[in-house]
Order: C-alpha cells, then structure tokens, then sequence
C-alpha cells in the first residue's frame, strides 16, 4: 500500500527536481536563437538519430527496433552538459547547443 501511495508523489518530485537542476540551468536568451536552434537540429538529426538508425540496417530480424533503441538517452547526457557549463568548459552558447542537440 504505501509503495502505491507514493510512487505518484516520487515520480511527481524527480520531474520537479529534474526541472530545478538542469533546466533552470538553460539560459533561455540563447537557448531560442537561430544558430543554436539550428547546429543543436543539425546535431540531434546527424550524429544522435540518424547515424544510430542507419547502423541497425547490419542487424537481424529486429533491426528498426535495435536502432531506434540506440537513439534514446537518459537525463544524464543533460547533467554531463550542464556540469561542463556550470564548471566553465563550454560556453553558454555550446551548452544551447547541446540542450537542442539532446531534445531530438
């Protein structure tokens, strides 16, 4: 019973916990301007799907599933990017471009 009781409230905190660390983080200036929308699009599509979809073409049977398996990523890559900003080993503007980058 009390594991049902606060699995609504554990998932509703580690969403808002989530939203407090990493993407208050994002500096929303940068964030919304074209060339980051832009090389963080170029990014996501290239190296994070697309070349992922492509190499299940040499699997088996369930080739589309194994690639599209591939494509997903954990919130981690968001902290690995926001650690990098906050300890200064990329710029704002990199960091933008990550976010956008990790959004596809």
């Amino acid at each position: 019973v009390w594991v049902k009781q606060t699995k609504r409230l554990t998932m509703w905190m580690v969403r808002v916990f989530f939203a407090a660390t990493v993407a208050f983080s994002i500096p929303v200036d940068k964030l919304l301007s074209f060339d980051a929308f832009w090389k963080g699009s170029l990014m996501g599509v290239g190296p994070c799907i697309l070349t992922k979809v492509l190499c299940a073409l040499f699997m088996g049977d369930a080739k589309f599933v194994i690639g599209w398996a591939m494509v997903g990523r954990a919130e981690f890559a968001y902290l690995i990017a926001q650690m990098a900003a906050a300890s200064n080993m990329i710029d704002q503007e990199t960091f933008s471009i990550a976010i956008w980058a990790l959004l596809y």
